[in-house]
């Protein structure tokens, strides 16, 4: 792979109807935050396969696949400055690699072959829970459409760094493409021998709701064209955000919950919704600790 730092946004491209997808979606975000585009493709090959492999020089056909996908940048975004990198070894592990010195990484939902899970189950779910920047499994359309009302982008919150990191992405995709913000907490009902002392579920919901008001005020303040509205929503997280997300231009999630331990949520409620969500996804990590 090169050895130059891949700045701006970074896609991973394959060749297939997703990835051309997801090659578009990042060429019009790429123009909206007038970054460079990144398109990159990696090639690796599985030794001890009980497949015979042909004699091709895979290299070369890795080279003409990465060579379409610029071509197709350059041919329907020929504003967008863009480049291809070709990298060769662990799909995932390069990606992540990428993703130190970039802004955002793009992937679509699934890879060739048409498997829907297949490469989230590995290389899109690896990605996902450990790239260094925001990721987006660009599922459906994104942006204001002509002739449609402006859309709604919206954010999971659960008072996790992570979840606050998603909610400053919300509100900055939102005034970059002039949509709304809708925050959603899941409030799942407490039982009543679980309750603390002298409290009722009444008193917590309304204290979530304040709380969640509190780290909007500056998002609002540093963001004051983007139209808001909170939620604390019944349901578990996953329910609540796959029926929020209906419609909506865009649904961003932190990459980990309340807990901390990286790749539990992606094992759950991310996962689910990066394999079904209505709208493209983004997953944000928390920011990193010094020392991390």
């Amino acid at each position: 792979m090169s050895t130059q730092p891949i700045t701006g946004i970074v896609v991973g491209y394959d060749g297939s109807e997703a990835a051309t997808r997801a090659l578009d979606w990042a060429a019009a975000e790429a123009r909206t935050r007038g970054l460079p585009l990144t398109v990159m493709h990696v090639w690796e090959i599985h030794l001890g396969s009980p497949v015979a492999m042909p004699m091709v020089d895979l290299g070369a056909i890795a080279q003409e696949t990465l060579d379409g996908g610029v071509a197709h940048v350059r041919e329907n975004a020929p504003d967008v400055e863009v480049r291809g990198v070709l990298g060769r070894g662990q799909v995932a592990a390069e990606l992540i690699e990428a993703g130190r010195t970039a802004d955002l990484i793009v992937l679509g939902p699934r890879g060739i072959g048409g498997f829907a899970g297949l490469v989230l189950g590995s290389v899109s779910a690896q990605v996902v829970a450990h790239a260094p920047c925001p990721v987006v499994i660009a599922r459906g359309g994104f942006g204001p459409h002509p002739g449609e009302e402006p859309g709604r982008v919206v954010v999971g919150v659960d008072g996790s760094p992570a979840s606050r990191a998603a909610l400053e992405t919300a509100f900055a995709e939102a005034d970059r493409h002039g949509l709304s913000v809708h925050a959603v907490v899941a409030w799942e009902s407490v039982p009543l021998d679980d309750l603390p002392p002298l409290a009722d579920e009444a008193g917590l919901r309304r204290a979530a709701e304040t709380r969640l008001d509190q780290m909007m005020i500056p998002m609002r303040e540093d963001h004051p064209g983007v139209e808001t509205r909170g939620e604390v929503l019944t349901g578990t997280p996953r329910e609540v955000l796959m029926d929020a997300a209906e419609g909506a231009r865009l649904l961003v999630v932190g990459s980990r919950g309340l807990g901390g331990f990286r790749g539990l949520l992606l094992g759950s409620v991310s996962q689910a919704l990066v394999q079904h969500a209505p709208c493209p996804v983004v997953v944000v990590p928390a920011p990193r600790k010094e020392g991390d």
